[in-house]
């Protein structure tokens, strides 16, 4: 069974929350394929039963946009309405103070409205600082943990 990740990242925190997912989905014998959201050219999903959406929160707490960073953004308006039907689909985010949950909101209704099922709700993961480029805290073992478990329970029920 195959899986995509979809995600942005500019310090590392995202692509490394991706990693660990990935890491508890191949746990279960999914195969997943990650992908920059930048770099994502098409919904080329045909060959895959899950896939996962991260995005670091930017201004998270504010309402516009959801907190989406730009290209996790941009290739979600690429989703029709049928893109992800009868798909495992999961969000992630990661923020370093608060307005993670509405970034995983935003993305999650977003895969919803193009026929994913969503398999449970999404997680979001401490790291970094406020605005910044450098790579800041890094998430704890715990929240690593947590990912890893997420990828896991994408992975089983897309399994049933």
């Amino acid at each position: 069974m195959n899986a995509l990740i979809v995600y942005h990242t500019r310090t590392g925190h995202t692509r490394r929350a991706a990693d660990d997912i990935a890491e508890g989905m191949q746990s279960e014998g999914v195969v997943p394929r990650l992908v920059a959201a930048g770099d994502m050219q098409s919904w080329d999903v045909a060959d895959v039963a899950i896939v996962a959406v991260g995005s670091p929160c930017h201004a998270g707490s504010l309402a516009i946009g959801g907190g989406l960073s730009g290209p996790v953004r941009a290739i979600l308006r690429r989703l029709g309405s049928s893109t992800l039907e009868g798909k495992q689909v999961g969000a992630f985010a990661v923020n370093c103070a608060y307005g993670g949950h509405r970034t995983v909101r935003a993305i999650e209704k977003s895969l919803r409205g193009a026929g994913g099922v969503i398999v449970r709700d999404g997680i979001v993961v401490r790291a970094g600082v406020p605005f910044s480029v450098i790579t800041g805290p890094m998430a704890s073992e715990n929240a690593r943990a947590a990912l890893r478990e997420f990828g896991k329970a994408l992975a089983l029920a897309a399994s049933r």
